[in-house]
């Protein structure tokens, strides 16, 4: 090769670099304003002249990080100040989608609609297609949707656009958008996007969900005919999946093209997310990424969000619980429940200052009386003052009590004890005739109060709380001390023991979100608490690179507003739901009144227990006093026959 072919071979090397510059410049521009920032990802070995003329007239903020020299720190700090769009040499892209899950799953900001763009290297065409091969073939090219391939080829002075397209998840393929060609005018055509929304039609693309059987919101079960099915399991179309949830994720896939995969851990239910980013259940799925996306009754709990992306609210649920009713109370117990503590003890405390005041005045009286007929009585008094409370006649001598002062006092007694007694006959006749229970838990406080342990399959009923401690702060510790987790069949057993209190959800349209292990049998012996312990949003949970997350938001909210959830939540509840458990539960505050019933011997239990420890009492008294006499008879006889034995001794002296 002699000097001028040379040198017309670099000339058009530079204007090919040229016009390539030209064409990013415009791509950059026309593509790229409504972001926020950019990152320009290579490493050192990458020539990027170019690329730093192209980035001087970036329309935003951009930031070059090199690969080989920065650490994932930085690539990491990039993200979080607004980093939305990335532009990475051919050469560097494995290695940068090699980091591209780790460094997202660590950031705090979350962008679903991400834009990659890829600067072809002038390489061999096999070795260029193989590393285009692997691109296509990297699990995080799944999370990017929108991706430009900026391939040139500078032996044909043309630079081929193209975009992944993904016709299943075995693989995809490069679709050629446009090819520019170096001795065009413009750029590129105004007719072609650079960037087509492939959300539109997903092609039935794989969404991957994870779901566990938890009614009404998610249910699956399997089935043998595939056209009875709606969703794959481990590429299978088996199973069957419905529920008041589910059924957005159906309508989602309905409207976008894409092929429900569902990830099942049973065992796992909501599940955990531990310190090294496992987990089981739903968001262990998620944050391990064996699925896109979770639904089932997720809240938007704070450790998760750490984790995992949230979606707009699906609906609001009220977390509270099923306590065991409260039992009638015992037929011992008629004659002290007309009047309740309180008021007993302002009886009682009257009944002892009227009987101080009577032997005060009698007292006091007595040492007017000229000719001290009489001692004053203490028990006389006390047993006055008991007659009149009990409605019953009193003796009263005027000749003996001459004084105003006392018949005063005897009028206001009688006024007292007529008001008392009466009270008290009517609060009995109430006792006898309707049946009297024990209280009822109807607030969290009296729930703490209590100290009725509650319980569930799943600590996921308390992380709502578990950082609430400062309001309230001794209830919901006291709650949060309470919490059990059991199998459900030992919670069924509880259940029958009434030893146990038991979440539930309160649905928006009237229904409840009960446990298995609450069957018809006893849920009759159960009531729902009228105060919850704590509210919900309930939303869907998403990696945080999930590309589809406002699509599934804006469905959400159109969803919602269309108020077709009361449908799904009355059919979905009445379709797989006990329904004998839900109206046991929505009735359990609703007694009927049985109206007056017929008095039973069982009523009069009280008296005979009062007149049992009465005459018990009196007997072991009775015994006393005799015990009493004949001790004092003997003494006495001794003390005589000691005196008589001294007499005759002094005699025979």
């Amino acid at each position: 090769m002699n000097f001028s072919d040379e040198l017309l071979e670099r000339t058009q090397s530079e204007l090919f670099q040229l016009e390539l510059n030209k064409l990013l410049v415009w791509i950059f521009n026309q593509y790229l304003t409504a972001m926020f920032c950019t990152c320009i990802v290579m490493t050192s070995a990458d020539s990027y002249g170019y690329w730093t003329n192209a980035a001087e007239r970036f329309p935003h903020p951009f930031m070059v990080l090199d690969l080989a020299v920065d650490e994932s720190d930085v690539l990491l700090d990039a993200i979080e100040n607004g980093c939305q769009t990335f532009v990475v040499a051919q050469s560097s892209a494995i290695a940068f989608l090699d980091g591209f899950h780790y460094v997202h799953d660590r950031a705090t900001v979350r962008y679903p609609q991400k834009r990659l763009i890829i600067i072809g290297d002038d390489d061999e065409a096999y070795r260029t297609d193989r590393i285009l091969d692997a691109i296509l073939a990297h699990n995080a090219t799944r999370d990017v949707m929108d991706v430009l391939l900026v391939r040139s080829r500078p032996q044909h002075y043309r630079v081929d656009l193209l975009t992944n397209e993904y016709e299943s998840d075995d693989g995809g393929v490069w679709m050629l958008l446009d090819s520019y060609d170096t001795e065009r005018t413009s750029p590129s055509s105004d007719t072609v996007n650079l960037f087509p929304n492939k959300r539109t039609n997903l092609r039935g693309r794989y969404l991957r969900l994870a779901i566990f059987n938890y009614e009404p919101y998610t249910r699956w079960e399997s089935v043998d005919v595939p056209t009875q099915a709606n969703a794959y399991y481990e590429h299978q179309r088996t199973l069957l999946i419905d529920g008041t949830e589910s059924r957005l994720f159906v309508e989602f896939c309905a409207k976008l093209n894409c092929t429900l995969e569902i990830s099942l851990d049973e065992a796992g239910e909501w599940g955990q997310i531990f310190d090294n980013r496992t987990g089981d259940g739903i968001i262990g799925a998620l944050v391990e990424r064996r699925a896109d996306v979770g639904v089932g009754a997720l809240y938007s709990w704070y450790h998760e969000f750490q984790f995992l992306a949230l979606s707009k609210p699906i609906s609001r649920t009220g977390v509270t619980c099923i306590a065991p009713k409260p039992l009638p109370l015992s037929s011992w117990l008629t004659a002290v429940l007309p009047f309740s503590t309180p008021l007993w003890l302002a009886v009682i405390g009257t009944f002892l200052v009227s009987t101080v005041f009577e032997v005060l005045v009698s007292v006091v009286t007595r040492k007017f009386d000229p000719h001290k007929r009489r001692r004053v009585d203490v028990c006389a008094s006390v047993m006055e003052v008991m007659s009149i409370f009990i409605l019953q006649a009193v003796l009263m001598r005027t000749n003996r009590n001459p004084f105003t002062s006392q018949m005063i006092l005897i009028g206001s007694l009688l006024i007292v004890g007529l008001m008392v007694g009466n009270a008290y006959s009517g609060g009995l006749a109430s006792v006898m005739t309707v049946p009297r229970f024990g209280k009822s838990i109807d607030t969290v406080q009296e729930l703490a109060e209590r100290n009725l342990r509650w319980g569930s399959t799943h600590d996921a009923w308390i992380f709502s709380i578990q950082l609430a401690t400062q309001v309230r702060a001794p209830t919901i510790l006291k709650l949060l001390a309470n919490f059990v987790t059991y199998p459900k069949d030992v919670l069924h057993e509880h259940a029958k023991k009434r030893s146990l209190a038991y979440s539930i959800e309160r649905l928006p349209y009237g229904h409840y979100a009960v446990g298995e292990y609450i069957t018809d049998e006893v849920s009759a012996q159960y009531e729902i608490m009228l105060e919850d312990i704590y509210w919900e949003n309930c939303v869907a949970m998403g990696t945080k690179t999930w590309p589809l997350m406002n699509e599934l938001d804006e469905l959400t909210l159109v969803i919602f507003q269309s108020g077709i959830q009361r449908y799904w939540e009355s059919q979905v509840v009445s379709k797989f739901s006990d329904n004998k458990v839900q109206h046991a539960i929505s009735t359990s505050r609703h007694f009927d009144n049985p109206g007056p019933i017929a008095l039973q011997p069982s009523h009069l239990i009280g008296a005979f227990f009062l007149l049992a420890v009465g005459l018990g009492l009196g007997s072991v008294c009775f015994l006393c006093e005799l015990l009493c006499h004949r001790l004092a008879i003997g003494a006495a006889r001794r003390r005589r026959r000691a005196r008589v034995d001294e007499s005759a001794a002094a005699a025979e002296e």
